[in-house]
């Protein structure tokens, strides 16, 4: 059994660690090459999915031989992020996605149900001829219904979004997709996923309840604290102003929320950056203990860049119809999330119990940061770099 495990936990780790890998190369084609080549060649390949398949798989292995049935939570961690992977394969699979042209005054029959636009309404941004937001007045089987980017039509098991429109303002592009069982699958797993990581912090079994007993509870939350306000001071006139300039699809809670969590967690990411090279300088005693103090804050960091990716994910698929699309800022700030994980599991993971290798580990770590808010804005572009 011992073996089995140890096996598990090497393929597991090592094809994570390639999965990283083959991301980080992956935005960097993208930028020579365009997105639809990285899509069609790294991220749609069979081997990409295969190496998702064997992290899947082997880390299933792993957490059945050791017994993680004693902290459920934990448990339905892991198992939430198999899910995932499994309502994003069942996605690609059997999901249905289209485009569907209107013209107005034309009568569209392709699909299960007629519809026709009756007129494109534009909104520009004040005292300019920028468009802020477009939406359509379609009739679908005789009921008349806007479409927008902030308000989809659903019938009979489809999704119409509003995607783009026609110069001369007479016609409208529409985002067609039908995917039951993947949002039926992925949106259980999202659920799993928060009240796991919800429960994580007040099952009895887990190393953080262990760690935290050394360190107590003053010093972190105070660096939480501070993290917090630093966020909300970056942030005020986006939060308190409403951001009434932004697009419509744009001003949404939903957005708001995804932002703080994920920008939060990068501010507790840098904090851990600081105690690393104070851990590397002082005596192996209080470096032990920075370890701890850092351990300590990787949790709710780890977890609030989950929430605030995953978040982004829901209010994209309300919004376009589209989860993930492989933008490299979506991309490295997964890679970013993957690589600080990676620290969390210090059992399996010998050498992160070495104070010294954990907190190197968590300075290095800090580079996928960096390049996901500015070196994506700066160098490798795309449809976030605004972010």
């Amino acid at each position: 059994m011992a073996n089995r495990a140890r096996t598990a936990k090497h393929i597991a780790f090592i094809t994570l660690a390639v999965t990283i890998a083959v991301m980080v190369a992956a935005t960097i084609v993208e930028k020579f090459h365009g997105s639809e080549y990285a899509l069609d060649n790294i991220y749609h390949s069979t081997a990409f999915f295969t190496l998702w398949g064997i992290v899947a798989i082997s880390g299933l292995c792993y957490i059945f031989s050791v017994k993680m049935q004693r902290s459920p939570f934990t448990l339905m961690l892991h198992l939430s992020l198999v899910l995932i992977l499994a309502g994003a394969m069942i996605t690609h699979l059997f999901g249905v996605n289209g485009v569907l042209h209107l013209r107005e005054g034309d009568v569209e029959t392709s699909l299960p149900f007629s519809i026709s636009l009756n007129k494109l309404e534009i909104q520009y941004y004040p005292d300019s001829k920028a468009p802020m937001g477009y939406s359509s007045d379609v009739t679908i089987d005789g009921r008349r219904q806007t479409i927008s980017m902030n308000n989809i039509a659903k019938i009979k098991g489809y999704r119409l979004y509003q995607a783009d429109y026609d110069e001369d303002l007479k016609g409208s592009v529409l985002a067609v997709s039908r995917d039951p069982w993947g949002i039926a699958v992925t949106y259980t797993a999202y659920l799993l996923l928060l009240i796991s990581m919800i429960g994580f912090f007040f099952q009895k079994e887990s190393n953080f309840k262990a760690v935290a007993s050394r360190v107590g509870a003053r010093v972190p939350v105070i660096i939480l604290i501070i993290c917090l306000a630093g966020v909300l001071v970056m942030m005020r006139k986006f939060i308190f102003t409403g951001g009434s300039q932004l697009m419509p699809v744009l001003r949404t809670p939903l957005l708001q929320v995804h932002v703080i969590s994920i920008v939060l967690g990068y501010f507790i990411f840098f904090s851990l950056l600081a105690i690393g090279i104070a851990g590397l300088i002082v005596s192996r005693e209080r470096s032990e203990k920075l370890r701890d103090l850092s351990t300590i804050l990787l949790y709710p960091a780890v977890f609030l860049l989950t929430f605030g990716i995953f978040l982004g994910a829901v209010w994209a698929n309300i919004s376009w119809g589209n989860y993930w699309a492989w933008d490299p800022k979506e991309t490295w700030a997964l890679i970013t999330l993957l690589i600080y994980s990676v620290p969390l599991h210090q059992k399996p993971l010998g050498f992160l119990r070495k104070p010294k290798a954990f907190h190197l580990y968590c300075i290095l770590a800090f580079l996928s940061v960096l390049v996901t808010y500015f070196g994506v804005n700066m160098i490798l572009g795309g449809m976030h770099s605004y972010a």
